[in-house]
């Protein structure tokens, strides 16, 4: 039996390496196992010289493989073939190619030196009419040559092999030329093509002046009176600000001593009670207890102030604030509640024990300052909440009727105590506003337009009412106001731009423009489409858009608005 090896090829291998193997096996049949894909071998090249060096080795090759990519080239060159190592090796047939199909492979000879005689694939002594050829295998089985030997014809020059990868670069990019060409149709005959069609028609504007009463306690609409069913909304916003204490306070020691009265002039005495205020040297000081001070006795004409038959008290008494400026020497004082022309005086001993320590303390105007940084806020916020609430209900607000409580302010620190940070202010605001529903005012509108227009040729195309000005007269109470409402009225022939769209889609240009134009009150169209390659008008609607031109309606100048 003839010694075989079976050796596999890596997907990776070169040429080189794949002889190396070849002329490097003990054994004179070699079974070269190929990985699919590989492409080493898709060489006529290659293959010419495997087999040339299958040749100088005295080894016989059989190439196991299923790629029939591989069977022409090995056809070519004689080289075996087989589909696993227990089928039988077969040279594959050359098929018959047209030049015109296949590529051009230069100088592609096969040796005219036959096998050498003892090579272990052929048997020298099979007579030259004898059309097959064995490679053994398997020990179990015996391979016949398919192909005979001596029908292998010589290859001639300028023999031509199917480029694949050519032909598949060429098959996937002609589909992705389809591709693309549907594509821009689609986008050139259905997505881009646009169609904008302007209007203009025989329109006039008319002024609407009138007058509504707004009040949440009625139930329905009354167009003749004017009287329309209001809601009131309400929100209360809240908001702090922080500042620093500008104040100063002096919380030392307060100064202290004793006032004697002294009454040259009522007969009768009198009393000065706690809490009065004795001042000397611009500064006061106050009593601390009741005081009465007695009658003078003797005659009034000699009476004294510096003694005799005059009525004295004395009183303790303490400076107002404290301080050390209240420490005053001994002097005269004015008696409150006594006529400076009464024969009346007071005179104090030394104040003393009045010290000063000066600290920041919270100001009345720390708090107003606070407040009006955050009104700005809380009136924005307040608004926009409001907008909001009547937009949701489909109500018009009336702006005059905004309603701002006075706030709620509170301090942290309180106003005039000591503070050594940051001034908390805290604001609590409640905000109401009066709305109506849209509706009503369009009712009234009409009502009022009705007896100026042409009804029989003209309709209200625009009543106005986004741009009226809306004008508080009377405020009876919280909840019921008389408003007045002015604007300008758009009256026109009807049209209905949807209707237009679905009668136009589709047509041509001068046939739109014929359509419309035929149209009561309308007396100019024009049609415009995009891309500039379009030149009918599309059949979605969608693409369609139409617009009928009006006069621009400028909203009247409001005088004496109180609006916040």
């Amino acid at each position: 039996m003839t010694s075989k090896q079976t050796v596999y090829v890596d997907i990776d291998d070169e040429i080189t390496a794949i002889i190396d193997k070849v002329k490097s096996s003990p054994d004179k049949i070699v079974a070269l196992v190929l990985p699919k894909r590989a492409t080493v071998l898709q060489s006529i090249v290659n293959m010419k010289l495997l087999k040339k060096a299958a040749a100088s080795s005295k080894k016989s090759i059989v190439l196991i493989t299923s790629e029939t990519g591989l069977l022409p080239l090995a056809g070519i060159v004689g080289m075996h073939v087989a589909k696993s190592l227990q089928s039988k090796p077969i040279i594959p047939l050359l098929p018959d190619r047209d030049d015109n199909d296949i590529n051009e492979i230069s100088e592609v000879e096969v040796d005219d030196e036959p096998l050498a005689p003892n090579s272990p694939a052929i048997d020298s002594t099979t007579d030259s009419t004898d059309e097959t050829e064995t490679i053994e295998l398997e020990d179990t089985e015996e391979a016949a040559v398919v192909a005979p030997l001596t029908k292998m014809k010589r290859i001639k020059k300028g023999f031509k092999v199917p480029n694949f990868d050519r032909f598949r670069l060429s098959f996937f990019l002609g589909i992705l030329a389809v591709i693309l060409l549907v594509v821009g149709w689609v986008f050139a005959a259905i997505i881009l093509p646009k169609a904008v069609i302007g209007i203009t028609t025989d329109t006039s504007t008319t002024v609407s002046n009138i007058a509504f009463t707004a009040n949440t306690a009625l139930k329905d609409l009354n167009v003749d009176q004017g009287l329309v069913p209001a809601l009131q909304k309400e929100v209360k916003k809240t908001d702090t600000e922080k500042t620093t204490a500008t104040g100063k306070k002096d919380v030392g020691t307060k100064a202290g001593g004793s006032v004697t009265i002294r009454n040259c002039d009522y007969s009768d005495g009198f009393t000065i009670a706690a809490g009065s205020v004795f001042t000397a040297s611009g500064k006061q000081f106050v009593s601390n207890v009741d005081v009465t001070v007695p009658k003078f006795t003797g005659p009034s004409s000699g009476c004294s102030l510096s003694g005799g038959s005059s009525g004295k008290a004395t009183v303790a008494v303490t400076a107002a604030t404290s301080g050390d400026s209240y420490n005053l020497a001994a002097q005269s004082y004015s008696v409150p509640g006594v006529s400076s022309a009464a024969k009346v005086d007071a005179n104090g001993t030394d104040m003393t024990g009045g010290t000063s320590k000066v600290v920041a303390v919270v100001s009345q105007d720390d708090v107003d300052t606070a407040v009006a940084k955050m009104k700005g806020r809380l009136d924005n916020a307040a608004k926009t909440e409001l907008g909001t609430q009547l937009r949701t209900e489909n109500l018009k607000s009336l702006d005059e009727t905004l309603a701002i409580s006075a706030p709620a302010v509170t301090a942290a620190p309180a106003v005039g105590a000591e503070a050594s940070g940051d001034v908390v202010v805290t604001a609590i605001t409640t905000y109401s506003i009066l709305g109506v529903k849209a509706d009503y005012l369009s009712q009234l509108i009409k009502k009022d337009v009705s007896t100026k227009i042409d009804s029989t040729k003209q309709s209200i195309l625009d009543d106005g009412l986004g741009n009226a000005v809306i004008r508080l007269t009377t405020t009876k109470s919280p909840t019921e106001v008389q408003m007045s409402l002015q604007t300008l009225v758009v009256a026109g022939p009807q049209l209905d731009a949807n209707a237009i769209k679905e009668e136009i889609k589709g047509k041509k240009r001068g046939e739109v423009e014929r359509l419309i134009s035929s149209k009561p009150g309308v007396k100019d169209v024009t049609v415009t489409y995009k891309p500039f390659w379009v030149l009918s008008t599309p059949k979605s609607v969608k693409k369609i858009t139409v617009t009928i031109q009006k006069p621009v309606i400028t909203k009247t100048p409001a005088t004496n608005s109180s609006n916040p």
